[in-house]
């Protein structure tokens, strides 16, 4: 079978061969080389194509206009000479951007300045500004690398994937399509991911924070020795204490969930957590606290903090404190009958040293109680009146010496990991603890339970005291009324952990009351104590090594990561840019892949003159605008048809049908 070309007409035109094969093989004799005259080459390029307008819709090319004349590709004129200049600029255009991610690392650490603000507002146009910039030199890149190869001989799927690698989707079209998953492919896919990359980049570069300057220094807080001058330490000391302690411990204990659960106090001091509850995820002795810790199963030892004093305006960043915190551990807590009790009837809730392994009293004249606490685990009962009989508890009461290491955010501090320390030490003495059990802790278990309840002539009929209802619910204290509370349903753990933090906060309130409040003088730094107003004993402090952090003006800051994403993907395209400019100017080649005008090259189906092997494809273009041209049927009148790129002559050229075989 051999196609039918469109017929010739006559004139000075090309000729084509009657009978074109399958084979499709180009036949050079068939054109013409006659050089055009003198004055006709020399006429500018505008007239040029304007003269070939005429020609072109008349359906014929005029030979004039075509440049025939052989001609040397690297003729150096002044056209070319400005459009090299002109690619050299272009091609240094991400200079810009490496320019800009210097100019940001140059004020990193410096105040706000007017310059800062501009190049900011420079940095804010770089999401649009660098994807048009990349799109441009590294789609110039792989046209003239594309190019280039195609000079030197390559293959055509490596050309195909390197003409089409214009974007992200393209280069997966083309690795789709020719079912060629290369390496060439995947890495012309991932440049194409630097531009969003580049320019987002950009825009996260610089931000501002607020200047700090970080030290070390000396801070004080409440020497754990000051347990020894609580107001425990005997009768006179309770009542001379009363109005002091009592205030505190009460609005400890009425204050909010919300104050309740955070890490300070109402006052600001640190609060410790139950050192019992910490899980120890650490190889070494120290137990290390959750982040979240209002999500964990963690509770504060006390509802009041450790008081500190430091250095006016400067924020503390991390710093130690070592406290004795006492703690319970409960066996049993249930609910019995009145006549199992063994408690006063004159008040709702007792507490008292109490030897559970012996046998349960029937009356008072037979029960056995050593009278105080002789060492640790001290057995503890408590006796509560319930709605219906008494809530009984059996516990252990133990004193734990911990060092805690507190990290703070601006003004909020939390512990950040906890160990436990030797018992006794040089400021606390095995005669000090016998003391302190024998005397202090008899105390607060006999005073504790009355706090609210103090002088009252028939407190039963008030029913449960705050304490008692504090522990069945602390969210649900205040305005209850007059009930009793059923202690005995708490779990022995419930129990115990409600009864540490009671326990503890009335007994930090009395002891050191003075330092809660806040608002210590400097004086303590040098002195190492707080001196005694009107009566009472000094107030010792513990000098300790802080960590500060001093917060001055607002300064820039740069990111170094998307400093880092920046300037590579600058430098990528910097050298995709360069490589393209050299390619172009050294391939001789002229650039016609990937234009349309491409397709009228040697092609027997369009007419046209001979020569322009040497025009760039939009110069091509140029010449050839106004040429109709068509994708269709070459032989309309054949059984089977051939789809070619042809010149649209009516009744040469048919119109592709869907229900027609083709070749």
């Amino acid at each position: 079978m051999a196609y039918e070309p469109v017929q010739n007409r006559k004139g000075p035109y090309v000729r084509l061969e009657e009978d074109i094969e399958l084979s499709m093989q180009y036949n050079s004799g068939s054109y013409r080389n006659t050089p055009l005259p003198n004055n006709t080459q020399d006429r500018d390029g505008k007239a040029r194509v304007e003269d070939t307008r005429e020609g072109f819709l008349s359906n014929e090319v005029p030979l004039g206009q075509w440049p025939s004349n052989s001609e040397r590709m690297t003729t150096v004129t002044l056209w070319k000479a400005l459009v090299i200049l002109f690619d050299v600029i272009l091609a240094s255009t991400p200079i810009m951007f490496i320019a800009l991610a210097s100019s940001a690392a140059r004020i990193d650490g410096e105040e706000l300045s007017y310059y800062g603000l501009r190049l900011e507002e420079t940095l804010r146009l770089s999401p649009t500004i660098f994807p048009l910039i990349f799109a441009a030199l590294m789609g110039r890149f792989f046209r003239y690398l594309s190019l280039w190869l195609a000079q030197q001989g390559t293959t055509l799927g490596l050309l195909e994937q390197l003409v089409g690698c214009q974007s992200v989707f393209s280069a997966l079209e083309r690795q789709i399509g020719l079912r060629s998953w290369s390496a060439v492919g995947l890495a012309s896919t991932l440049v194409w991911l630097l531009s969003p990359l580049g320019g987002q980049s950009a825009l996260r570069l610089l931000g501002t924070e607020t200047g700090t300057a970080r030290s070390v220094g000396q801070m004080g807080y409440l020497s754990p020795a000051t347990i020894m001058d609580s107001f425990m330490s005997g009768a006179s000391s309770v009542n001379s204490g009363r109005s002091t302690f009592t205030p505190v411990f009460v609005g400890a204990l009425l204050s909010s969930n919300e104050f309740q659960s955070w890490p300070k106090d109402l006052w600001g001091n640190t609060k410790l957590p139950i050192y019992r509850q910490i899980d120890n995820s650490s190889l070494d002795e120290w137990k290390l606290l959750p982040e979240d810790f209002s999500d964990s199963n963690i509770s504060f030892a006390s509802l009041l903090g450790i008081p500190i004093v430091s250095t006016n305006n400067r924020f503390l960043e991390s710093y130690t404190v070592k406290a004795r915190q006492w703690d319970f551990t409960c066996f049993s807590n249930r609910i019995v009958t009145q006549e199992r009790a063994e408690s006063d009837r004159n008040y709702t809730w007792q507490m008292k040293v109490y030897d559970s392994t012996q046998p349960d009293c029937v009356n008072t004249t037979n029960c056995t109680f050593s009278g105080y606490c002789s060492g640790y685990p001290c057995p503890i009962r408590s006796e509560s009146l319930a709605s219906s009989g008494v809530s009984i508890a059996d516990c252990n009461l133990s004193l734990g010496h911990y060092e805690s290491e507190v990290l703070c955010d601006a003004w909020i501090c939390s512990v950040h990991r906890m160990r436990k320390l030797d018992l006794f030490d040089e400021y606390y003495s095995r005669s000090d603890d016998d003391e302190l059990r024998k005397v202090s802790v008899a105390n607060q278990l006999i005073h504790l339970p009355i706090m609210d309840a103090y002088n009252v002539r028939f407190p039963v009929l008030r029913g449960s005291t705050t304490m008692e209802k504090w522990i069945y619910d602390p969210s649900n204290v205040i305005g209850v009324g007059s009930k009793y509370v059923d202690l005995g349903e708490l779990s022995p753990d419930i129990f115990a952990e409600r009864l540490t933090v009671l326990y503890n906060t009335f007994w930090q309130s009395t002891y050191g009351t003075r330092t809660l409040g806040g608002n210590l003088p400097m004086s303590i730094l040098q002195t190492g104590r707080l001196d005694a107003a009107e009566s009472g004993p000094n107030i010792s402090f513990v000098a300790s090594e802080a960590k500060f952090v001093d917060y001055g003006n607002p300064v820039y800051k740069v990111s170094w990561k998307w400093f880092t994403v920046l300037f590579i993907c600058s430098m990528i395209l910097l050298a995709a840019a360069y490589t393209g400019l050299v390619l172009k100017h050294i391939t001789i080649a002229p650039d016609i892949i990937g234009y349309a005008s491409s397709l009228t090259i040697m092609n027997p189906y369009l007419l046209t003159p001979t020569g322009g092997t040497t025009l760039h494809g939009l110069q091509r273009s140029a010449l050839l605008r106004e040429l109709p041209v068509r994708i269709g049927d070459v032989c309309p009148n054949d059984p089977v048809g051939a789809i070619a790129f042809a010149k649209n002559d009516v009744g040469r050229v048919a119109a592709l049908d869907r229900n027609r075989r083709y070749i």
